[in-house]
């Protein structure tokens, strides 16, 4: 067999098989495009002053030493999609698939007794699709995609932290939050008897952000809060590796680049947090302007020539966002040890991506969101149970992507695409104190 033949066509179809293996895209975690928890995702995804219970591992881990009881929490969310790219050359309906994933979460208060009694809280919260454990495909920037929305909730998920209360009305804690991800190497060579042969060694593992935040009480009625979550990506890489192929020589090919991607953030909120009538408002600002975009260059510069001739993708030039949220709860007593939670909210979620005019059919549109909720709690049997649903309705705003004169009448999305759509998104968690 000759070694100039089979082996390009060997690495070849490798390559192609891990470019189409089953996956989709996805931008960043569950958490950031919905929120995390019932109460939290009923009220417009607030939480970081108003929160309470494992939620707030997320939306505030200060405030997790308001749980003085350990609890586990159970429950299920899913999301459909409906999302649109109309054009003479668009695909219509994007087809962009489902999600169904569980929620798992449980708060620890730390038995400490005298100056630390009821003082620290630790929480952890848990998201896994029902299906996989990480998707990630990253296409070429001219494909037709929802690369911000998309499947941005399929990857196990964790948030832990740790709360403490400061006295005097004032709390802090921190943590963090877990994504999986994907490394591996793919080894093309001759193996002893003179046949081409493959190794494929790959690895799960996980990459983590941290998860900052405190809250001070402005006397019993009204709370605010402040959060910090740090970048959390999670990428994807395949390195192939080409050898003792005779004359041939084949570059390692490098098959990676970001599956999932939370930008920095910080969320103020203020909160009244007593009483029949609560509410909550808060703002989000999101460092979308540092995303290098999913793809990375298939062939690697070396070190001593940075400068190579080697393809680089286009640059995505993502801005920054500011996210306005409203939250609203009812609460009623509706018997002896039965009270009922009505929730409501309202966020505006801008889209970071620009109007893609040259080759990049990468498509965002800025969202309503629309949030309801019911939380039924019963304090009287042993133990206290707690059932909460939610449910959002995020709009998309309509947008128009009209191509420069230059691009070719046959490009994708030529010579102008129409975005538009809406994601219904549900839930509910069964709490029990344990």
């Amino acid at each position: 067999m000759s070694p100039k033949g089979p082996p390009p066509l060997a690495a070849g179809a490798l390559m192609l098989a891990v470019c189409v293996a089953p996956a989709r895209s996805a931008i960043a975690s569950a958490e950031d495009l919905f929120g995390y928890g019932p109460a939290s995702q009923a009220m417009g995804m607030t939480g970081t002053a108003a929160g309470s219970g494992f939620e707030t591992v997320y939306t505030n881990p200060a405030l997790l030493c308001l749980s003085h009881e350990r609890k586990l929490s159970l429950g299920f969310t899913g999301a459909h999609y409906a999302l649109y790219a109309d054009g003479p050359l668009a695909p219509g309906d994007m087809h962009i698939q489902s999600v169904r994933g569980i929620v798992i979460g449980a708060t620890l208060p730390m038995g400490f007794g005298g100056v630390l009694r009821d003082r620290l809280t630790l929480g952890v919260g848990f998201f896994t699709p029902t299906d996989v454990v990480v998707r990630g495909r990253v296409l070429y920037p001219e494909t037709p995609q929802f690369g911000v929305l998309g499947e941005r909730a399929q990857s196990v998920a964790l948030q832990l932290g740790l709360g403490a209360n400061l006295g005097h009305g004032l709390r802090a804690g921190g943590g963090f939050a877990a994504l999986a991800a994907i490394a591996g190497k793919v080894l093309v060579a001759t193996n002893e008897s003179g046949q081409v042969g493959t190794k494929v060694d790959d690895q799960l593992i996980a990459t983590y952000g941290p998860i900052l935040g405190v809250s001070y009480d402005l006397g019993p009625d009204y709370r605010v809060g402040a959060t910090y979550r740090g970048v959390l990506d999670a990428r994807f890489a395949v390195e192939i590796v080409v050898r003792d192929l005779g004359s041939l020589e084949v570059p390692p090919f490098n098959i990676a680049g970001i599956a999932q991607y939370d930008p920095r953030q910080i969320q103020l909120e203020a909160a009244r947090v007593t009483g029949p009538w609560r509410a909550a408002i808060a703002l989000t600002w999101r460092d979308w302007s540092a995303y290098p975009g999913p793809p990375e260059p298939t062939v690697l510069c070396p070190g001593d020539k940075p400068d190579c001739a080697a393809l680089r993708p286009p640059p995505f030039n993502f801005h920054d966002t500011f996210s306005p949220r409203l939250g609203v709860e009812h609460v009623r007593d509706a018997a002896s040890g039965v009270a009922l939670h009505l929730r409501g909210g309202y966020a505006f979620e801008p889209s970071p991506a620009p109007q893609q005019s040259r080759e990049s059919n990468f498509y965002d549109n800025s969202r309503h969101v629309l949030t309801a909720g019911y939380g039924l709690h019963l304090s009287d049997p042993l133990p206290p149970i707690t059932l909460d649903l939610f449910t959002q309705l995020h709009l998309l705003l309509p947008r128009t992507h009209t191509k420069d004169a230059d691009i070719p009448a046959d490009h994708p999305g030529a010579p102008s695409t129409k975005t538009h759509g809406s994601i219904v998104v549900g839930g509910l968690v069964l709490g029990v104190a344990i």
